[in-house]
């Protein structure tokens, strides 16, 4: 570890503790090795150091690639899925290959965000296990060690890897961060994700019987970059507990994100991954009740984010006039508490004038109470 990361973790302690130095007896590596004997503070420690990375990718990176490339080991920048798949192809060309190992491909995020399978099938690439080609989904980078951290493998993972003629790994430009001493941390949060308890852990740098190709993608995250209130979103694991807990997400299901992307994270990132005009709607559709904050193992700050999202596309035009002014309209009547004490025929005429004919067509709107909150109350008390 080195004195700069021990000058600011030492910093960022005292912000987080309070006291101004760190607690008595306490090891980083202790913790990291047992997180149970401080998991707030470790998970605080882990959100600094990945949004660190974060905030200084061109840093990291440049850390990563002089130890990761070597004669065995080359990286590609890819702007978006077609830069990645033009190099395949060039790839399949030059090694003649037919088939392609490709594990996990289901539970990989990467792999169904790229379209692997179907790009595979019009290529007329076979999926084998005894494929000349490995194709792994990377789950972080250690820009410390150059080393890619595998997770959720089989116990012949590893001599897959040293044996294979060519292995191939594909990485989102967000999976990297500074210190390759959290990669335990890391296999604990994302085991959740899989119910399979604690995953089996590959740490890789490469092979001198084999050739290794890396993949770093951006896919419109710089779009979320360029934005600092947004960052934090970019340290998302993936672990999904928010999902769990979400009432949106648990009510309407991965249907209707109709993306790789669900639940409340996908509500902050979709709008500037995809188009703000398809999926700007998923901002407000959060109730901001902060459930999926309590559940998520680093505390990303989800609401704010969407908070923040709502007010920039208010701001720059993305919310059309008339539903401006549906918001506004119901921003007024949900803070006067006279108004929403009118009587039920009142505040059913005024709720259907004041939604457009697009939202109720849609969707079916919901059954107004018979009596005002005050009045139920009290009659609810009185008995």
């Amino acid at each position: 570890m080195s004195t700069d990361f021990h000058q600011e973790f030492n910093v960022l302690s005292e912000k987080v503790i309070g006291a101004g130095k760190m607690p008595e007896g306490f090891s980083l590596k202790e913790n990291i090795q047992n997180p149970f004997l401080n998991p707030s503070f470790i998970a605080s420690r882990l959100e600094y150091s990945m949004m660190k990375s974060i905030e200084n990718l061109d840093e990291e990176y440049q850390k990563f690639e002089k130890k990761f490339v070597n004669s065995h080991n080359a990286v590609f920048w890819a702007s978006d899925y077609n830069d990645v798949f033009s190099n395949l192809k060039y790839l399949f060309k030059a090694q003649k290959a037919k088939s392609v190992r490709l594990p996990n491909v289901n539970a990989s995020t990467i792999f169904r965000e790229l379209g692997i399978k179907y790009f595979l099938h019009e290529e007329k690439i076979n999926l084998s296990e005894e494929g000349a080609i490995q194709f792994f989904p990377v789950d972080m980078l250690f820009s410390d060690n150059g080393s890619i951290l595998l997770l959720n493998q089989s116990v012949n993972s590893y001599q897959f890897l040293s044996n294979s003629k060519t292995n191939v790994f594909f990485a989102t430009i967000n999976q990297i961060i500074c210190n390759s001493d959290w990669a335990e941390i890391i296999q604990q949060i994302v085991s959740y994700r899989n119910n399979a308890g604690r995953q089996d852990m590959i740490l890789f740098n490469g092979s001198s019987n084999c050739n290794n190709y890396l993949f770093i993608i951006d896919n419109q995250r710089t779009s979320i970059l360029q934005h600092k209130e947004l960052r934090p979103a970019l340290t998302c694991l993936s672990c999904g507990r928010c999902n769990d807990v979400c009432p949106v997400y648990q009510t309407i299901g991965d249907e209707p994100y109709n993306n790789v992307f669900t639940g409340p994270i996908a509500h902050i990132s979709l709008p500037y991954l995809e188009t703000v005009e398809t999926y700007k709607h998923l901002t407000y559709a959060c109730t901001l009740c902060g459930r999926c904050e309590e559940v998520c193992p680093i505390s990303l700050p989800i609401r704010d984010m969407i908070i923040w999202s709502r007010q920039k596309f208010v701001n720059d035009g993305s919310i059309d006039k008339n539903q401006r002014r549906m918001i506004s309209v119901l921003k007024k009547n949900l803070l006067n508490r006279g108004k929403l004490n009118r009587s039920k025929f009142l505040r059913r005429h005024l709720f259907y004038k004041y939604m457009s004919s697009e939202i109720s067509r849609s969707r079916r709107m919901p059954v107004l109470a018979n009596d005002t909150f005050n009045k139920d109350y009290k009659i609810k008390t009185e008995s």
